[in-house]
């Protein structure tokens, strides 16, 4: 997967963000039992809690997750890849950038795609925020063993240099 994304140039644009993830965004994020979540979906979700996952961590990306709008993008890989991905890319980048000042862990956004739907062959997205912490392992421990999906970390500094006009 690594190589089709490869040749697709990220264009991180506000706009490319679908209304319902923006309403998430203008919610924002909140502390909840020392997980830092986004608050709209926090408030959604129905799991029982912190108590069920192992640290903070994994507790952040389960709130935080959702798989990414798709069903108004073509079907065919080279037209959905590009504009899946910028989609996926510009939530994730307007969320890091909406994240308060002065929380104790920064916050990294994942943002995967991979092959899936009823018949394996459809291009989708997921996307998730949680902590990066000292104390803790990391969400994901190799970045390069995924090799079925491609697989991107994005830290609030490199949020930045993704932005176009």
């Amino acid at each position: 997967m690594s190589e089709v994304l490869a040749a697709v140039e990220p264009c991180v644009r506000e706009e490319d963000v679908p209304e319902p993830f923006r309403a998430v965004i203008r919610a924002g994020w909140s502390v909840q039992d020392d997980a830092q979540v986004l608050t709209a979906l926090h408030a959604g979700y129905s799991g029982f809690g912190q108590a069920e996952f192992g640290d903070s961590i994994h507790y952040e990306a389960a709130v935080n997750g959702r798989g990414m709008t798709d069903y108004d993008l073509p079907e065919a890989a080279p037209e959905r890849l590009g504009m899946l991905l910028n989609r996926s890319l510009s939530y994730a980048c307007m969320a890091l950038l909406a994240v308060p000042s002065g929380r104790p862990w920064p916050v990294l956004g994942y943002v995967s795609l991979s092959y899936g739907g009823v018949e394996e062959n459809l291009l989708t997205a997921h996307v998730t925020f949680c902590s990066q912490r000292p104390d803790l392992p990391s969400y994901v421990g190799d970045m390069n063993g995924y090799a079925e999906e491609a697989l991107m970390e994005i830290a609030g500094e490199d949020v930045a240099g993704l932005f176009r006009a």
